[in-house]
């Protein structure tokens, strides 16, 4: 419980931070949001359509090798597209960029079901039914975003630059 508190702090605290850039803060934001959300939609779309081996059978049955490559995949045109539209510089580097923190959503997603695994608590909550709970919707986003705060490092007074710019 101390680790999931903790790491919900960094995540908090990370976001927070990231927002606080007068210039591209609620860019950074967006675009870590639509970074997370294409992870997951792209791995549970090509889990469903393509599926194949299985990733992590024994903390994650359902997820596929198939979902985890499209879910780092898909992220980088994200990137791409947000440094074309905020002129920030290389398009490749941010579609890199993307990829790692897309492979941390999807670290984030395993470790949540660890997690649950390991406590015997198959959904976190109720509060969405049918969806594992209200960790299940955030795990791979509060991952990613330790890791752009991490990244955003790279400009401590404008943190949203730090990230978004290359």
């Amino acid at each position: 419980r101390g680790v999931v508190q903790r790491g919900t702090a960094a995540a908090a605290a990370a976001l927070m931070w990231l927002r606080n850039d007068a210039a591209f803060g609620a860019a950074a934001i967006i675009y870590l949001f639509a970074v997370a959300w294409t992870t997951d939609t792209a791995s549970y779309a090509a889990g469903r359509l393509i599926g194949g081996p299985k990733l992590a059978p024994g903390i994650s049955p359902q997820k596929t090798w198939s979902g985890f490559i499209a879910g780092i995949l898909a992220p980088s045109l994200v990137g791409y597209i947000a440094a074309k539209v905020l002129e920030s510089g290389s398009a490749l580097r941010l579609a890199l960029v993307s990829v790692a923190l897309a492979i941390a959503c999807q670290f984030g997603d395993l470790l949540e079901s660890w997690v649950k695994r390991r406590f015997g608590a198959k959904d976190s909550s109720q509060l969405i039914p049918g969806h594992g709970g209200l960790l299940d919707r955030i795990d791979g986003l509060m991952m990613a975003a330790v890791l752009a705060g991490l990244i955003a490092l790279r400009d401590p007074a404008a943190p949203g630059r730090g990230l978004l710019f290359w």
